[in-house]
This record gives C-alpha cells, sequence and structure tokens, in this order.
C-alpha cells in the first residue's frame, strides 16, 4: 500500500531504519514484536534496523497487600512505596528482556527505551521525536473484522497515532495481523486488511456500470453509444434517459426492423431471390447493400440480446415468485400451529384456574378448623395461667437458692465448694485453662460448674472481679448465667452446660456426634445476639475481647452461651458515646488469631474487635478447623468456587447459597480495617436472623427424645412453657403471644434484656410455629 512505501522508505537509502516497538507487557505485545521482526528484519538488500524497545512506566498510584485489596500510595510508608516502585521497575525490565533476546538471535540491533511518563501517548511521542524513530508499530488488543476500518475501543493506538510527529509512519497490529497504518503527513488513516490487488479489483467492481452485461454485443456502436451506460431495465421500460435520442438509437433500430420486414415481404412476392437482388441493384450498389445488411444483422443480434435478458429475468422473477407463495404458504401453516398452542396453553390455563379456586375452597376449609382449634385454645388459657404461674412460683424458689437481698450472686464458703467437687476430685475435673480450673459440682440440689482461679496471680484476682462485676449485673439468654462465688478463694459458680464448649464439639471430642449444619446457623446467631446485647449495656458498653470456640458453651439441647468474660473492658461512658465506642487499652488481651490487627497495632478497643473474633468463629462453624491460616482458605475457595471443598462434611449437607452467604459475612467481619467491618446490630444480626430462620425450616420435624424436654428456644421466656403462638419482639427474643402483650400492657422494657424496647411491635414466628407443631405431632409435651 501506498502508505506503508512511504513509512518504510522514509530516510535514506543505505541508513539502516529506527523501528519503535511499543510494548505494554500484554499479550498484543507479542503479536507486535513478531510482526515487526518479520517485516522489517528479514530484508536482505536492506540495511538492517534498529529496534527501539519502548516500555513507559506510569506513576505508581497503589500499593497490593497480601489480601489482594490496593492502598492508595499516600497511605503507605516512603520506603514501601519506594520499594513497589523498585518491584514494578525489575519487572518491566524482566519483561523486556525476552524481546531482547530474539533481537540478538536475529542479529537485529536493539535498544531498551525504559522510561518514565504521567501519559504513554506524550512519552512515545517524544522518544520517537528524539530519537528520529522512522516507524513505530502499537498494539491492538481489540479483536476487528476484516471490513472494520478502526475499533472503536482501540483508544490508547488512536491517541499514540494522533500525537507522533508527522516524519513517523504507525503500523497498528492485532493478533489477527497488520490492523491499519496511519501517517500524520497524509492525515489519513488506512486500512491494510485488503491487498493491493483485492483492493483494486474491488473498486473496479464497484465502478463497472451495469450496462457492462452486454458490452461485448455492443462493440460496434458509435462512440456516443459506447460512453452511455444502460440497463435491462432502461430496455424493457423504455425509459427517456434511455431513449432520448430515438433517431440515432431506437428509431435507427425500428426502421432497420421495418425495413427487414418489408424487405422478406417483398422477397416473398418476388418469384425468386435473383429477381429481388436485381431489384436491389436498380437502387444502389453492391457493396453499399451488404453494408446495410451487416447493420441490421448487428442491430438484430441486440435485440434478440435483449430479448433474452428479458426473458431470464422474467423467469428469475417468476421463480422468486414461487418461493415467495412456498414462504407463505409454510409461515401459514406454522401460524397455525402456532396458534393451536396458544389455544392449548389458554386451555391449560383455565384448567390450572379452575383447580386454584378448589384449592382455595380447601384452604378456607382448614381456616375454618384452625379457626376452631384457636377457639379450643382460648378455652385452655386458665389452664395454662395456672400451670405457667406454678413455674414462676418454682423458678422464684430456686433464684432465692442463689440469689440474696441487695445483691445478684450468692456467697458460698469454702467448705460448701469443696463438698459439691468431692474435695476437687479429679473425675469432676471438666476443664482447665490459664485463669483456673472449672470443675463439675452439685449444690442446692443443682448441677453447676464450678471455676476456681489460681490464687496466687493478680490477673487472675482481676479476672474474678471482671467477671463478678459483668455477669453479676446482667442477664441475657445467651450469657453464661452466674449463680455464685466464693470470694474468699477465688471461686465462681455457673450454670452447667452438658455439651461442654463449641471447639470441643466441632471437634467431636471423646467421640461425641458434630453438630448438623442449621444447628451452626443458630448458634452463630446466638452469639452475635449476646454480643450486641454487652455492646448495648447501660451506662457503659462491655467488650467481650476474648471470643473464642473454647469460651463458647452448650447446652443439652444445643443452645450456646458465652462465657469467660474475665477479660471484657467497661467502656467508660465519655467514651462510649463517640460513633466508634472505642477505647485506648495499652496493654493486649485475648487469644491469637482471634484478635483484632488493628488494636493490637494501635492499642485501641472497639466493638469491631468482638466483630472481628467472630468473624473467625464463624469460619470455623463452617469448616471445623484450626483457625491457623483459616481466612486465606475460605477466601480462595469462595474466590475459585469451591468453598463445598472446605466445609466440615460432619454437618451434613451444607445449602450451597446459605453456606456461601455465611462464608462471606464471616469474611467481611475479618477485614483488616475496623471501619470496612460490617454492624453487628445493623447488618451482621440481621442476616443471620434470615440464615437461623431458614435453618429452622431446613432441619424438618424436631425429634423428639424421650426423657427430655421440649428444646429451649420452644420455650416463652416468661411463662417458660412451649408456646402456642410464637411472636418476635421488638427486642428480637420470641414470646407467647398472650404473654407479651400482658408485658406489653404494664412495662416499656424487654422481659429478657431490661432494655428500652423502640416500640411495642409484635410479628408471628411461623418458622417456629412450624417447628413446635412438628415437635407436637411426634409426641414431644405428652
Amino acid at each position: 500500500m501506498a502508505i506503508q512505501e512511504e513509512g518504510e522508505g522514509a530516510g535514506s537509502a543505505d541508513a539502516p531504519l529506527t523501528v519503535g516497538l511499543a510494548l505494554g507487557g500484554s499479550k498484543s505485545s507479542t503479536y507486535v514484536f513478531r510482526w515487526a521482526l518479520a517485516k522489517f528484519a528479514n530484508g536482505k538488500d536492506k540495511p538492517a534496523p534498529i529496534f527501539k524497545l519502548i516500555h513507559v512506566l506510569t506513576p505508581v498510584l497503589a500499593v497490593p497487600t497480601p489480601l489482594g485489596n490496593y492502598i492508595p500510595i499516600d497511605e503507605v510508608r516512603p520506603d514501601i512505596a519506594e520499594a513497589y516502585a523498585k518491584e514494578v521497575h525489575v519487572q518491566a525490565q524482566e519483561m523486556l528482556l525476552p524481546y531482547r533476546k530474539m533481537c540478538d538471535e536475529n542479529k537485529v540491533e536493539v535498544e531498551v527505551l525504559l522510561v518514565k511518563g504521567d501519559d504513554v501517548a506524550d512519552t512515545i511521542s517524544n522518544l520517537v521525536t528524539q530519537y528520529k524513530i522512522r516507524v513505530l508499530v502499537v498494539g491492538n488488543p481489540t479483536s476487528r473484522s476484516a471490513f472494520t476500518r478502526k475499533s472503536s475501543g482501540n483508544k490508547a493506538s488512536s491517541k499514540i497515532c494522533k500525537s507522533i510527529p508527522s516524519f513517523c509512519t504507525t503500523y497498528i497490529v492485532s493478533k489477527d495481523g497488520l490492523s491499519s497504518v496511519y501517517s500524520p503527513g497524509l492525515g489519513s488513516e488506512t486500512s491494510s486488511y485488503l491487498s493491493d490487488s483485492s483492493a483494486r479489483t474491488l473498486l473496479g467492481l464497484l465502478s463497472l456500470p451495469s450496462s457492462n452485461l452486454a458490452s461485448e454485443n455492443l462493440k460496434s456502436s458509435s462512440s456516443a453509444e459506447r460512453n452511455r451506460s444502460f440497463t435491462l431495465y432502461d430496455y424493457i421500460s423504455g425509459s427517456a434517459s434511455v431513449y432520448a435520442d430515438k433517431d440515432r438509437r431506437i428509431t435507427s433500430c425500428t426502421d432497420s426492423e421495418s425495413s427487414i420486414s418489408s424487405r422478406l415481404r417483398a422477397s416473398n412476392k418476388a418469384p425468386t431471390q435473383g429477381s429481388s437482388l436485381r431489384g436491389l441493384m436498380l437502387s444502389e450498389t453492391k457493396d453499399d447493400v451488404n453494408i446495410e445488411l451487416e447493420k441490421l444483422r448487428l442491430e438484430l443480434r441486440h435485440v434478440q440480446g435483449a430479448h433474452k435478458l428479458v426473458q431470464d429475468e422474467s423467469a428469475d422473477a417468476s421463480r422468486q415468485a414461487s418461493s415467495v407463495v412456498v414462504e407463505l404458504a409454510a409461515k401459514r401453516v406454522e401460524g397455525k400451529a402456532q396458534l393451536r398452542e396458544i389455544q392449548s396453553r389458554v386451555d391449560k390455563a383455565n384448567d390450572e384456574v379452575q383447580e386454584e379456586k378448589a384449592r382455595r375452597c380447601a384452604t378456607e376449609e382448614v381456616v375454618t378448623h384452625v379457626k376452631d382449634l384457636v377457639r379450643a385454645e382460648v378455652m385452655q388459657k386458665n389452664r395454662l395461667l395456672i400451670k405457667a404461674s406454678k413455674v414462676a412460683d418454682q423458678k422464684s424458689r430456686l433464684e432465692e437458692l442463689f440469689v440474696l437481698h441487695g445483691n445478684s450472686y450468692s456467697t458460698f464458703t469454702w467448705e460448701e465448694i469443696d463438698n459439691a467437687t468431692s474435695s476437687f476430685s479429679e473425675s469432676r475435673k471438666i476443664g482447665a485453662g490459664s485463669n483456673g480450673t472449672v470443675y463439675k459440682g452439685h449444690l442446692n440440689h443443682l448441677d453447676v460448674a464450678i471455676k476456681v482461679l489460681h490464687s496466687d496471680d493478680r490477673s487472675s484476682t482481676k479476672h474474678f472481679n471482671q467477671e463478678l462485676e459483668v455477669l453479676g449485673r446482667i442477664r441475657h439468654p445467651h450469657l453464661l448465667m452466674l449463680l455464685g462465688a466464693c470470694p474468699d478463694r477465688g471461686c465462681l459458680v455457673y450454670e452447667y452446660m452438658e455439651n461442654g464448649s463449641l471447639a470441643d464439639r466441632l471437634q467431636c471430642k471423646n467421640g461425641t456426634p458434630s453438630i448438623p449444619w442449621f444447628h451452626r446457623f443458630r448458634i452463630a446467631w446466638e452469639i452475635v445476639s449476646a454480643l450486641v446485647f454487652l455492646h448495648s449495656t447501660k451506662p457503659n458498653p462491655i467488650i467481650h475481647r476474648d471470643l473464642k470456640p473454647e469460651n463458647v458453651l452448650l447446652d443439652r439441647d444445643l443452645v450456646s452461651k458465652i462465657g469467660d468474660v474475665g477479660l471484657s473492658t467497661l467502656v467508660p461512658l465519655k467514651d462510649s458515646s463517640s460513633s466508634g465506642t472505642m477505647y485506648k487499652k495499652t496493654g493486649l488481651a485475648g487469644t491469637m488469631f482471634y484478635i483484632d490487627p488493628e488494636y493490637h497495632r494501635t492499642g485501641q478497643v472497639s466493638v469491631k474487635s468482638d466483630t472481628y473474633a467472630l468473624g473467625m468463629v464463624i469460619l470455623q462453624l463452617l469448616t471445623a478447623r484450626s483457625p491457623i491460616g483459616l481466612p486465606e482458605l475460605v477466601e480462595r475457595a469462595v474466590e475459585d468456587d469451591q468453598l463445598m471443598d472446605v466445609l466440615d462434611e460432619g454437618a451434613g449437607n451444607w445449602p450451597a447459597k446459605e453456606a456461601h452467604d455465611l462464608a462471606q459475612l464471616g469474611l467481611s467481619c475479618l477485614e483488616m480495617r475496623s471501619k470496612n467491618r460490617p454492624d453487628l446490630k445493623n447488618m451482621v444480626s440481621v442476616e443471620l436472623e434470615r440464615l437461623k430462620g431458614i435453618a429452622i425450616v431446613a432441619s424438618g420435624p424436631v425429634q423428639v427424645v424421650p426423657g427430655l424436654g421440649p428444646p429451649s428456644h420452644f420455650l416463652c421466656p416468661i411463662l417458660k412453657t412451649v408456646m402456642q403462638d410464637p411472636c418476635i419482639a421488638a427486642d428480637g427474643h420470641t414470646y407467647e403471644r398472650n404473654a407479651i402483650l400482658m408485658w406489653l400492657c404494664e412495662h416499656d422494657v424487654s422481659p429478657v434484656t431490661k432494655a428500652l424496647l423502640p416500640n411495642k411491635t409484635i410479628v408471628s414466628n411461623q418458622s417456629l410455629l412450624s417447628a413446635i407443631s412438628s415437635w407436637r405431632s411426634q409426641g414431644g409435651g405428652l
């Protein structure tokens, strides 16, 4: 092509050609280099070119983190930013090294131009001017069609082409080869997908007049007729443009035909051909007759050719009309088939409407039956209230055994503690930790857990006082209840949890069965509800600081409760007023892998510190694995869509979508910066409430175990009986409808948390009602 020849021939004939290759590190750079090598380095009769390998290093704006995030450059230390910039520079050198080696192998002189610049196009333009680069080759990563002049998405290559000096020719190369050539001196961009011969052929076809179809038959026409283009339609329709010169073209033809006809008629009347010729000889010479006859023959052949073309086009039109008729007939048949299908759908829809009406009637009958059952339940209301009062009396008598006037816990003597544990027998030991040893005891006809702290350890004394201060003044269904203490010997008495810690159950310690997945969803919600309660306590919020599976205990129904609040922090009132509820705590506390990295770095503890520990607990509920490297393992599994491969198989058939949602929630709680972690109350608690509802429905009928009572979440927190009509109040807990309505008539606080209720709205808990109904159908409560 003309532009290519101008670019290749720039400069003197003997001077080597300077070729610039813009390499960006993508796969298109390989196409650029290979094409340039084949185009410019294989000329035997030309001097070897000089290759300039150009790569522009743009300013570094962000630095990647190990978790795949990016931190703006102005937020990292200068030494880290400088190290990362050097790493980028080294990677660019390594990227250009293979191209330099290939130049050496092909004996091409090469120079690497690794430069820095804010704008790639301007930097390349300056290099072209500085090194007198006559030819520049750039990549075009966007795929193109063979008939597309310019890729709309190739903004970078277009900008480079517009900024180069006029003496340089730019070749744009894609995967399929040369895409286009740009020469600023000519001010145009030329497509090079078609060869020169193909372009000339296509140009000839486009400029060819339509009358050339019969050009071979019109060679004997006059020069004026040859310069005029005709179409077959012009011959047939007799348009004014074609037949304007009647005297010279059509009239002559008609006259010739008339002359021939008259002469033929005359010849029929003549007795012989010789006499006809003699008649002609009388009017003109023999040569003139031959010339006239030859002209008439030519004109006759022209008319016959036109007639043949008309017949051919008429036959084509007939065939097209026949195909159209066939196509219309096929469409008619298809339309009838579609109409029958639509009618079938209408009939089916009518049948479905009738079935829906029948189901509606059946539903109305069921509703009537349910109303009858409700009336029967109302008649039993008095019996239930009497039973509830009896349970309340029993509860009050039990509390009197452990609660003294003016104090929220009982005080026991050392002798009582010693007798309850059989003198701290090894057979009674159920656990040991850094702060003390836990024994199973029996006090006042009740199984309890007794923690004996290390008396000679100052931190244990602080731990003891902290637990008394926190657990001694608050109550929550999912916080371990403190029943009493022996201050003289540093002993704490808790309610006994039959299934031990969550860590032991996840590891199936002592051959215990694995926790089903739907219980794990519920446990996650119970943990976050307890944390939200701690963070919302008045007048000072409480931060647990040591949340881990070892400090989450399970009762016989796998209901979870958070214990070991000895490391918790009561945030002062002046600090709790801040939006982040952040408090400066110089002494670090907690367990490795569960400690907030921001707290570890700055010494500032906040409610988001408990959020970080909760995220690790959620991942352990999903996988039952050690916390070491667990976030990276789960994050990689989520990104590769292989989460099901890392879930705990002992939990049963995990629901894929819900497990994925829980994993994403746990990873979001493990963000390195506390401001990026979700809010426990407004986000985490809401999502876990949704997953808990799904788990309750998916778990199916509740299994009734002989000798055991109903699951604890079936009991109304007020009446302590199995609920008949469970409803969710504004505090997030579920109560018997009549009981919570009577409570709200006289109180504005929660029956469980004692916190002020934002409103007195209640909503039916249909999922729990379904579970209770299934439990009753299997014999529960008999």
